[in-house]
């Protein structure tokens, strides 16, 4: 803000900042307590604002009262042209805030539907803090200076009375020159304060040369820099301080006393500073905070509070002598593809374009084993201002995933790349269309934990002992959770720390056989103990193969572990000679115990919008599916469209087995060194 603030523009600010508390905070029945405290600062902040505004009007409305007055347009401009270094940027401020909350907030609602709750992203909880501060910071500033802007305004106003009361005592001293003629003007007046003691005096002329800016002359004491400084020492002083009936209850806390007499440090070198001038804005905002020094003094002289000894606030840090503040503002706020402190950054996804200049792009990121959020933004090309963003945080325990681009080619003809979210009523969709296949692929290992092998879109299907049969398309899924991105510095110059995984370069630990072990298998995860450092391992997974399919009008999932047991029989292929075998289309896979077939139906009534495959994931779900059934099978029949479907999915299936072995050898080795 260089330039002074009309009336319009307050008004302006005032509505925007009605717009943020309605959008944010009116709907926040059962809030979080940090989030509602953000609320209270914004809305005092705003009846600040409309304070100081009223006083603006009120002098508008006093001058059109004495139209007969001269009405100098510059003489208000020059009078308010301090205004935006003794408010600082408040502008900045609440645009900042506007952004993190649109991008931040997120209401929660029931299953009927009704706002229940707002949850705060665990990783700005340090941008929040800040922008509190400085929201308090302008408040406390506004209303300081709205009696004092009133004051110099209607000043002004007073001036140009004086001056005609000047032109007629003028007159009459021409018309009498006998008469006696007293006109007065009002001065700017330093009420005493009690004097800085010398060794304290010494120790803050220390300070106020250690500034970051560099050092300046006593003489030049800046004016806005200053202006803050005595704000924030003010507000940081006895202020804060109530006393108890006990005498030993009675004095401050020496930090509190010691920002007192800054304060006071402070504005005697403002008041006799180069830049300062008494009959102007900064002087009588800086009389109005003398008077409250004065009256914070006064509670010690009338033995209502009792001071510290100067030698005990003398042994205090330097820290405590500081003068200058920094200026913690900063318009780099997380955006919401930024990674969070609780999140790791899994997919960045091309979507495909609905206009010629515009990329869309989706970003996953995982909070938790079973919470991801979702961001979907949107950038022009030749329009640097043209930006959309929209984020949705995904609860797997209660959010069905619906493999739209996996419905059997038997009911449906139309090849789609789509995926759909919907929560366990089948409402609040949200549908994404994805350009490749491999992002298909790449999306659903984030949300099952398993990375897609062989994929046979067409294939028909059939099980031994069982009447069932079908076709629909088969894969085969290797548990393999999708990994962090690559780190990535961040605008602020620091390299986000992951939260899964090994600890960074560096980190010291009881013995190099706890990393081994760790990077030995990805089953091993890092824990601390009353003893130290020890790894924690779990069985490593074994692969599944996942069939969609239809069975009675009803859209379903089959699935099977290949462990051990499970194998190929090509013995049992119904071709006879060698030259047939090689065109065959069939395999036929058998257990040497028991095949086990997992299966899940959709609701018959809901339809495709159960199909959930996100019920296939491994980690326990807190409501069961009463959809899923076992079934024992002697064997499972594929046949493939085409015979180069056959061998991919037969080499897959072999992989996948050498893969399963090797994870299980390293699992053995591992808990085998411990």
């Amino acid at each position: 803000m260089s330039s002074p603030i009309s009336v319009g523009d307050f008004i302006t600010i005032i509505q925007l900042l009605s717009q943020i508390y309605e959008k944010c905070f009116t709907r926040a029945q059962a809030a979080d307590q940090r989030y509602l405290q953000f609320g209270e600062e914004i809305r005092n902040f705003s009846a600040a604002l409309e304070g100081l505004q009223k006083v603006l009007v009120h002098v508008e409305e006093e001058r059109h009262r004495r139209p007969w007055l001269p009405y100098d347009t510059a003489q208000v401009r020059s009078t308010l042209k301090p205004l935006p270094d003794l408010t600082g940027d408040f502008v900045r401020t609440i645009k900042a805030c506007e952004k993190l909350l649109s991008d931040n907030s997120k209401f929660q609602h029931n299953a009927a539907g009704f706002v229940d709750n707002v949850r705060w992203w665990l990783g700005v909880e340090t941008e929040v803090e800040s922008l509190k501060d400085r929201i308090r910071f302008h408040t406390a500033k506004i209303l300081l200076i709205t009696k004092p802007v009133e004051i110099q305004l209607l000043s002004d106003l007073r001036k140009d009375i004086w001056d005609v009361r000047r032109i007629v005592e003028e007159i009459r001293s021409i018309v009498d020159p006998n008469a006696e003629h007293d006109i007065s003007r009002h001065r700017y007046s330093s009420t005493r304060l009690p004097s800085v003691p010398p060794e304290l005096d010494s120790r803050f002329l220390a300070a106020f040369n250690n500034r970051s800016g560099g050092t300046i002359d006593i003489k030049d004491f800046p004016l806005k820099e200053g202006f803050d400084a005595l704000v924030f020492h003010f507000g940081k002083s006895t202020v804060n301080f109530l006393p108890i009936g006990y005498i030993n209850q009675r004095t401050p806390e020496l930090t509190q006393y010691l920002n007192l007499v800054k304060s006071r440090w402070i504005l005697s070198k403002l008041v006799e500073s180069s830049f300062f001038v008494h009959d102007s804005l900064w002087g009588r905002c800086i009389e109005n905070i003398e008077k409250n020094i004065l009256r914070e003094f006064r509670r010690f002289e009338s033995a209502q509070l009792t001071s510290p000894s100067t030698d005990v606030i003398e042994r205090l840090q330097e820290h405590c002598f500081c003068i200058w503040i920094e200026d913690h503002g900063t318009d780099v706020l997380p955006t919401l593809t930024d990674e969070r402190a609780s999140e790791e950054k899994l997919l960045e996804i091309a979507l495909p374009k609905t206009h010629s200049n515009r990329k869309p792009l989706l970003v996953v990121f995982r909070k938790s084993d079973h919470e991801l959020r979702i961001v979907h933004t949107t950038k022009d090309d030749q329009n640097d201002m043209f930006y959309e963003a929209e984020s949705h945080e995904i609860d797997l325990q209660f959010t069905r995933f619906i493999p739209l681009y996996a419905v059997p080619d038997s009911v449906s003809s139309t090849s789609t790349n789509n995926v759909l979210f919907c929560n366990l009523q089948g409402q609040g969709q949200k549908a994404y269309s994805l350009e490749r296949l491999e992002d298909v692929y790449s999306l659903q290992q984030a949300v099952t934990g398993y990375k897609v092998g062989a994929d046979l879109a067409t294939v028909s299907w059939a099980t031994f002992k069982t009447t069932e049969n079908g076709k629909g398309r088969v894969q085969i899924w290797r548990a393999k959770p999708l990994p962090r991105m690559a780190l990535v510095e961040d605008p602020r110059g620091q390299a986000q720390s992951p939260i899964v995984g090994l600890p960074r370069q560096g980190t010291s630990l009881s013995s190099f056989t706890l990393a081994e072990s760790i990077a030995a298998t990805a089953r091993g995860s890092l824990v601390h103990g009353a003893s130290g450092p020890a790894v924690l391992f779990s069985k490593p997974e074994l692969p599944i193969v996942v069939i969609y399919t239809i069975i009675k009008e009803r859209w379903t999932f089959l699935s099977f572990e290949l462990d051990e047991n499970v194998y190929i029989n090509p013995q049992s292929c119904l071709c006879k000679d060698c030259e047939a075998k090689k065109m065959c289309k069939r395999i036929i896979i058998k257990s040497k115990a028991k095949l086990k077939i997992q299966r899940h139906s959709a609701d018959a009534r809901d339809g495709i919008n159960t199909w959930d495959l996100a019920l296939l994931r491994k980690l326990p779900h807190p409501k069961p599916d009463k959809t899923l059934s076992f079934f024992i099978v002697k064997y499972v029949l594929f046949t493939f469209a085409e015979v180069q479907d056959k061998f991919e999915f037969q080499t897959t299936f072999d992989n996948a087995q050498k893969l399963r072995n090797l994870d299980q050898r390293k699992y053995l080795t591992a808990i085998s060194n411990r």
